[in-house]
């Protein structure tokens, strides 16, 4: 089955509303991708590509080997950052009030939360979120007849698939910048 006309067109319209909010775009990098995983870099931009937050974090843990292959993070590198504790208020700040944007929210959404457990700290947060993932998925129209819905694809062979010259380079910024361009592609076609 392909993507029908209908399905990509409102994809294309979603992008357009979601720019016309003037969202912030998300991205982390973690210690793993487990129940017991924490963030270990954060990155928020604005729409217009400017940095809001760039910012290592100190994990309660040290950085598995298979994890600093992924996005090169080592222990030396955090040894200086901040906890998330410290860096929290910083983040939350940025986020505040504003929608935001990822590429995979139940990912970063679960590893902030995991992130607040790894400290005790209550979740207590209620964030307009959007996630790209899905809405691309539809723009894309490759439909899965195993999950009987359209194909999720990484941000990697999104960038790739829409011709954007930003690579995904596992760091947190440099993927917020994709996603940011992935979502103006959406929103800019036909």
């Amino acid at each position: 089955m392909l993507n029908s006309p209908t399905v990509r067109q409102r994809a294309i319209e979603v992008a357009r509303r979601v720019c016309s909010a003037n969202p912030v775009f998300v991205d982390t990098e973690t210690t793993g991708l487990g129940a017991g995983d924490e963030i270990i870099e954060i990155s928020i931009i604005d729409d217009n590509g400017q940095t809001l937050l760039e910012a290592l974090v100190k994990p309660s843990q040290p950085i598995p080997a298979a994890s600093t292959r992924v996005h090169g993070i080592t222990d030396a590198d955090v040894q200086s950052a901040r906890s998330w504790p410290v860096t929290w208020p910083q983040i939350r700040s940025a986020l505040f009030g504003r929608l935001i944007v990822f590429y995979n929210e139940d990912f970063d959404m679960r590893m902030m939360q995991q992130s607040h457990s790894r400290y005790r700290l209550p979740w207590k947060e209620k964030f307009n979120t959007f996630d790209l993932l899905k809405l691309y998925a539809e723009f894309r129209g490759d439909w899965d007849p195993h999950r009987r819905a359209y194909r999720y694809h990484s941000l990697a062979n999104a960038g790739v698939q829409c011709s954007i010259a930003l690579p995904n380079a596992h760091r947190a910024t440099a993927d917020t910048l994709l996603t940011r361009a992935l979502l103006h592609h959406v929103a800019d076609s036909n």
